[in-house]
């Protein structure tokens, strides 16, 4: 017997439903890369940034450090970011690396597929205000 996922009254509920199915389905069109969404994102963030320190990238992207530090192990342990500091600097400096920068590339178009996927599935003008409402509850 198949159970049926009944519609919450709350909204953080609901939110959190469709952050889990949205992340699921960004994470299976990157597979090819290795990378899970949240990897991806943070990549790109570094490489836009050229270099960073980690305190810095945090702020950027919303995460506490902690949280940060562990999520850049991976990609670290894959060679795609690097720690550019001098060894005597308590915060770290990281940019990324050749490797890294060649992942992005690959990733471009299946996250651009990702993208269009759900914009086929809302439409441009309900992207638009889903992108304000999420704004407006960032804030």
């Amino acid at each position: 017997m198949s159970v049926q996922r009944k519609k919450s009254a709350c909204y953080c509920i609901n939110l959190r439903r469709v952050a889990n199915a949205m992340t699921a389905m960004y994470d299976a069109i990157l597979e090819p890369t290795g990378l899970s969404i949240n990897q991806y994102s943070l990549l790109l963030n570094i490489d836009q940034l050229e270099m960073c320190s980690v305190s810095d990238l945090a702020l950027r992207v919303g995460l506490e450090r902690t949280t940060l530090v562990r999520t850049l192990k991976p990609l670290f342990d894959q060679a795609l970011i690097e720690d550019i500091s001098d060894v005597s600097t308590r915060n770290r400096e990281i940019q990324v690396t050749y490797k890294g920068k060649q992942l992005l590339i690959q990733g471009k178009p299946l996250w651009e597929k990702a993208q269009n996927e759900i914009e086929q599935k809302l439409g441009k003008h309900d992207i638009a205000e889903l992108s304000e409402i999420l704004t407006k509850l960032n804030e």
